[in-house]
């Protein structure tokens, strides 16, 4: 084999290499899908489980999950969401959530027109009195 050759193989190679380098690295640092947003809290007569599809800016997912104390699911319940961005008094109207059964309620678009702070008050009417819970939320770009 002549030098030509040799050193023409090692820099054929040695492009492989970078080549292959480069996709690794690209496929490491992509940006991944955001992961859905649990929120956990309560009220002396339910638990309540709010998880957010993708927090961001527009309309987005919002499960509720509602229980008594004990754990035991809430179906029965009228459950209402609205999102509200204190600091610019932005309100979207508050959205009721459809009851999905096991004490799952989904609001398929609530909306987030900003980046910043937010709330997420939610209504539970489980017709033993109104549960009124507000969570707290930042909207990143």
């Amino acid at each position: 084999m002549s030098a030509f050759t040799g050193r023409r193989s090692f820099r054929v190679v040695a492009a492989v290499g970078v080549v292959v380098v480069i996709a690794v690295i690209g496929w490491l640092v992509r940006p991944s899908p955001p992961a859905p947003v649990v929120l956990k809290t309560g009220t002396p007569q339910h638990l309540v489980t709010v998880t957010i599809d993708s927090l961001r800016l527009g309309d987005t997912a919002v499960d509720v999950t509602v229980t008594d104390r004990a754990g035991a699911p809430i179906d029965h319940a009228a459950v209402q969401v609205q999102a509200i961005q204190p600091l610019m008094g932005h309100a979207g109207a508050p959205i009721s959530a459809a009851a999905n059964g096991s004490g799952r309620f989904h609001a398929p678009a609530v909306s987030l027109m900003m980046t910043g702070p937010w709330e997420l008050r939610l209504s539970i009417d489980a017709h033993n009195g109104v549960d009124q819970i507000t969570l707290p939320l930042w909207v990143g770009g």
